[in-house]
This record gives C-alpha cells, sequence and structure tokens, in this order.
C-alpha cells in the first residue's frame, strides 16, 4: 500500500507530475486560507486546529460526492438525447481504460466529445461540462515534443480565449494538440449546442491554418509512436487514473 504523502510520478506519455494524496490536500487547503485568519485573532491554537479541522473535511465530504456523482455522471449521459442524437449523425463510442466518449472525424480532423465533472468553465447549478476536443497537427518545433511552440498558443488564446477576462462560462483555448470547447452541462443542454460549437471551432482552425490531425490515420511514423505511448489521449480524470495505473506497474 501506498502510503506516501507526495511522490512524483512519470507517466507513460514521457512527462511528470506531483502525486499528492488527497487527504493532505483536504487538510491543507483549510490550514493554508482558514488557519492563519483564525488564530491571529483568536489566538486559540486548539479551537484553531478544531475548526481547521471541521472545514478540511467538509471539503472532503463535497469533492469525493463530486467526484461519485461526477464518474456517475460520465455514463449517464450516454443515455440522455444529447449524446443519442450525435450517435445517431455519425459518432462513435470510444472507450479507454475507464474512460467513455464520443469521437468523429471532420475534414481530417478527429473530434472527440466528452462529459467531464472536473470542470474548467464555471456555471450556477452546473456540475460538469461538455468539452469538445477538436485536433491538429502538434504545435511543436524542430519535432520536438519538449519544445511546445508556447509563444504561438499564447498568442491563439489571448485572441480566443475571452472568457479568461470576461464570462467564464464556456472556454476556448488551445493546447500543443487540439483546440477545446468547454461549456457548461445542464439537462436541458441539446445536441444543437454541441455541434454549432464544433462547427465554430472548424471554422477557427481553418482561420489560423492549424493542418487537420486524424487520431485514426496517423501516417507519420514519429506521430504514431507518440500516439501508442498515450499522447494526444482525453486530459481528464480518468486518463489520469490509468496513466497512473500503467506508470505504477511498469515500476
Amino acid at each position: 500500500m501506498e502510503n506516501k504523502f507526495l511522490t512524483f510520478k512519470k507517466l507513460e506519455n514521457g512527462s511528470y507530475y506531483i502525486d499528492m494524496n488527497k487527504y493532505l490536500i483536504y487538510f491543507l487547503i483549510p490550514f493554508f486560507l482558514i488557519f492563519p485568519l483564525l488564530y491571529f485573532s483568536t489566538k486559540d491554537l486548539l479551537l484553531t486546529s478544531i475548526i481547521t479541522f471541521i472545514f478540511g473535511f467538509i471539503i472532503a465530504i463535497f469533492v469525493e460526492l463530486n467526484d461519485y456523482f461526477g464518474k456517475k455522471a460520465h455514463y449517464k449521459i450516454f443515455e440522455k438525447k444529447i449524446f443519442q442524437n450525435l450517435l445517431k449523425k455519425g459518432f462513435q463510442i470510444e472507450e479507454i481504460n475507464k474512460y467513455k466518449g464520443l469521437f468523429n472525424q471532420k475534414y481530417g480532423r478527429t473530434i472527440r466529445v466528452f462529459y467531464n465533472w472536473n470542470k474548467f468553465a464555471e456555471g450556477p447549478l452546473s456540475f460538469g461540462d461538455i468539452e469538445i476536443n477538436i485536433f491538429y497537427e502538434p504545435e511543436i518545433i524542430d519535432n520536438d515534443f519538449e519544445k511546445i511552440n508556447l509563444k504561438k498558443l499564447k498568442l491563439l488564446n489571448k485572441k480566443y480565449d475571452k472568457s479568461i477576462l470576461k464570462s467564464k462560462t464556456k472556454r476556448t483555448f488551445f493546447t500543443y494538440d487540439s483546440l477545446k470547447i468547454c461549456f457548461n452541462y445542464y439537462p436541458w443542454t441539446k445536441s444543437e449546442k454541441i455541434e454549432n460549437e464544433i462547427s465554430r471551432g472548424l471554422k477557427i482552425l481553418d482561420e489560423e491554418n492549424l493542418k487537420p490531425f486524424d487520431l485514426k490515420n496517423i501516417q507519420n511514423k514519429e506521430l504514431k509512436q507518440k500516439e501508442s505511448e498515450g499522447y494526444f489521449r482525453p486530459n481528464m480524470q480518468y486518463i489520469w487514473e490509468f496513466h497512473e495505473k500503467t506508470a505504477t506497474n511498469n515500476v
């Protein structure tokens, strides 16, 4: 059993991340946000510690419940019209370990659509996002995945992710390999909204001359190798957990 609170782990795609025990995180949040204010105002270490622990416990319950119901919603959405309609229009189901989403190809680009309970967009009474990924050839320099074209991506995000300065109910941003569009999901959200956002995303990519990238038909040997190593997968919790499990088994 893993007892360490903080470890550095390497994913199968070559990247590293810090793995922190989630229960430690639940404690650290109220410790840094609440403990100093309470202690300096009350000078009572015991009372401050008790209140801090209670807040940490409340945060733990909220996060665990959100995680539990979010994972259920990740699958349940396939029973609803919003995804059923897309399946009828040519989308297919894609499963990677516990991840389940939709994918399609348009104009040589792979398009992914899935429910993500770890939200990027903000919105009242919305507990998850519809996330759309539209792929383009990776923005890297000299075919080196260690050299992402950050300057170009920064300019694109400044141009299109206007929600950073205004409302964050919808996010439109660029990563090294795809345009991501995230917006709040509600029970009344229709599949037409997804289709409209896909059309908008495709138009943006064409205007910015970002070359099409089809994950199901990769011709470049280096990119094909990267795909087999775990690159280009959805950036969401089930995939993180899958990479972590794979990395642990390979140790």
